[in-house]
């Protein structure tokens, strides 16, 4: 970055709120402001008068994975779960966000709890810790549950809205985004409960200890203060989705001191 002036952020395009395209084409949401916060503070650490932020877009996991890992990215801002298998190819900063996998359906036929999908088909993105959450949860709970794999966000509402699947599972987090990103938000239920616990945070390569300390360092001092709260609010609240008590303390725990 001190060499080229250039801050390179890999994020998922249709990830609502944490990262997406919004109408004029720009990337924004949650994660994306967080990576900009980095991006700031490494300006003022390196002394430079402006860095330059370029965006990549990477879809599936791999894809996220590998661009971190071979560096086509300095960090991939959208929301990524933590894994220790994922820890073998790539490290991980302080945490971002903490939230679960549910399901969304359309209301005319709504999934309600989470027993409700016994039976149903019901869509998910291939590759995911929400794939295998999920699965693990059908297989405990013995239903006849049939997964129907999609590759991106899109795809899994495309497919719930033209009828092909009886719902999609994802993060909540995620989607909350999907439904209220929809021109008709009221058609959808979305399940309370969650069958996973999916703790969120930003890639960055495996072995970089001096980047990594500079990531962290930009989000704790952010965590130690009123504005994260506001930028929940921003890209949260505006959905009615209320600062929940596991990531209020998830953001007290995380404001590490210098």
């Amino acid at each position: 970055i001190a060499e080229t002036g250039e801050f390179r952020i890999g994020f998922v395009p249709d990830a609502p709120p944490m990262s997406f395209l919004d109408a004029s084409g720009n990337a924004v949401g949650y994660s994306i402001d967080l990576c900009r916060q980095i991006a700031s503070a490494i300006r003022n650490d390196l002394g430079l008068e402006k860095v330059e932020i370029s965006f990549t877009p990477l879809v599936s996991m791999e894809e996220r994975l590998s661009g971190v890992q071979e560096g086509l990215v300095d960090i991939e801002c959208g929301a990524t779960t933590v894994t220790l298998s994922r820890r073998e190819r790539v490290d991980f900063t302080l945490m971002t966000f903490i939230t679960g996998g549910a399901v969304v359906s359309r209301r005319a036929r709504a999934i309600n709890t989470l027993d409700d999908i016994a039976g149903k088909n019901i869509a998910v993105i291939g590759g995911t810790t929400t794939e295998d959450a999920l699965r693990k949860f059908i297989q405990l709970n013995e239903m006849n549950t049939r997964l129907t794999m999609n590759r991106t966000h899109d795809e899994g509402m495309e497919m719930l809205n033209d009828k092909q699947v009886d719902g999609y599972a994802s993060d909540r987090a995620m989607l909350i985004g999907q439904v209220f990103r929809s021109a008709d938000a009221n058609q959808f239920a979305l399940t309370q409960s969650v069958f996973s616990f999916e703790p969120y945070s930003l890639m960055v390569r495996r072995g970089d200890t001096q980047f990594r300390l500079a990531a962290d360092r930009a989000l704790a001092s952010l965590y130690r203060t009123a504005r994260i709260r506001r930028l929940y609010q921003n890209w949260f609240g505006r959905y009615g989705e209320s600062l929940s008590p596991i990531v209020e303390a998830m953001y007290e725990f995380q404001a590490v001191g210098e």
